[in-house]
């Protein structure tokens, strides 16, 4: 049984079980629904970092088809144009031929065929295929004269082909800087949207970077040879040579003119960013006019890197320095032939081959 004293505290307890029943519950609906915000939050981020890179990926690989197109081109331009200067110092030795084949039709002719012939052909060409020269001329050797005009012939039409190569060629061009623009804006967002999700969303990013390394790991299987790389046992502890936001694709073995392969990993990025030594070791700095300003890191690891393309080195870098891992080498530029501001890597086992840097680039990029 209740006591007296008990009844008359009842409306008390009563009203204050009825207080507790109506107040919110601080711990419970409330943090499981920030906890579900942020979930959704995170996994929006982790979607919208994959289709940024994906955009730029995409630009990246757009871009390599057209620079690939350029390159065949020039290629081809190259060797028209010998041929054609060929053509023209061919030419003008069957021209002498000619004329001495003329005047001589002309001297030995005794009518007034030739003379005819010559006020009336506009050209020597004109007048080395008229019938005139070739009635009078019967007797003569014409053969410096029928390769003189299949020369003429083959050489108007390989300066119509050259032509339409150079046409191409601008319109390549032209789609070539509207796909560097729309990189530089593909490039501009996706650093966005990284830089955010680097800061806010820690598990996003995380996972973005474990699925890349995942289709790294894939890629990797798929290949052979140099094209899977280095074994990451062979570069514990390396970082990433651009400081920054960077953006690449697997481009190893594509194909390049003269029979050649592309052998290195091409890392897009803002021009002037930092470039910085992937180990510890001795550099060498070098200058070429297709890999521009470029420096070669032996590393303390056994391995050599490769860096082209740059902009500058570091202030006061010189071949035979010594440098520190993470130490800045220089800064990402377009000399060379490049088109649009990146890093050309190469890298292998020291006295070795070149191998794929992809591999190895995506799991510390």
């Amino acid at each position: 049984m209740l006591g007296p004293k008990t009844l008359g505290r009842l409306p008390s307890l009563l009203l204050i079980i009825a207080l507790l029943t109506l107040a919110p519950i601080p711990a419970g609906a409330q943090t499981k629904s920030d906890v579900e915000k942020k979930e959704a939050e995170k996994e929006a981020a982790y979607h919208e970092l994959l289709d940024a890179n994906q955009a730029v990926g995409q630009a990246i690989s757009d871009l390599e088809a057209i620079e690939l197109q350029l390159d065949q081109l020039g290629y081809t331009i190259y060797r028209l144009d010998r041929t054609i200067e060929d053509f023209d110092s061919r030419t003008a030795e069957l021209r002498s031929i000619a004329q001495v084949v003329v005047v001589e039709a002309y001297t030995n002719s005794g009518s007034g065929n030739m003379v005819t012939a010559a006020f009336a052909a506009a050209s020597i060409q004109d007048l080395i295929t008229s019938q005139a020269l070739i009635d009078t001329a019967a007797s003569h050797d014409l053969a410096a004269l029928d390769l003189l005009t299949a020369v003429n012939r083959e050489n108007d039409r390989l300066k119509l082909e050259v032509a339409e190569h150079r046409a191409d060629v601008e319109i390549l061009e032209a789609d070539q800087q509207a796909l560097v623009e729309v990189l530089a804006e593909a490039r501009t967002r996706a650093d966005a949207i990284f830089q955010k999700a680097n800061a806010e969303y820690k598990d996003a990013y995380a996972r973005y970077q474990a699925e890349l390394r995942r289709q790294a790991a894939l890629a990797a299987a798929r290949r052979s040879g140099g094209g899977s790389g280095l074994p990451s046992s062979q570069t514990v502890g390396v970082v990433c040579p651009v400081a920054g936001s960077t953006w690449f694709i697997d481009t190893w073995g594509a194909p390049r003119s003269g029979g050649r392969t592309h052998k290195g990993v091409d890392m897009s990025a803002a021009y002037g960013a930092k470039l910085i030594a992937m180990n510890s070791g001795k550099v060498r700095l070098n200058f070429h006019s297709a890999g521009g300003r470029q420096v070669y890191l032996t590393a303390d690891d056994g391995n050599f890197y490769y860096y082209a393309h740059l902009s500058g080195y570091a202030p006061g870098l010189a071949t035979g320095h010594r440098v520190d891992k993470g130490q800045v080498i220089g800064y990402v530029g377009t000399t060379g032939n490049a088109s649009t501001a990146h890093l050309h890597l190469g890298m292998g086992i020291s006295g070795g081959p070149l191998v794929n840097p992809y591999p190895t680039v995506r799991q510390v990029c």
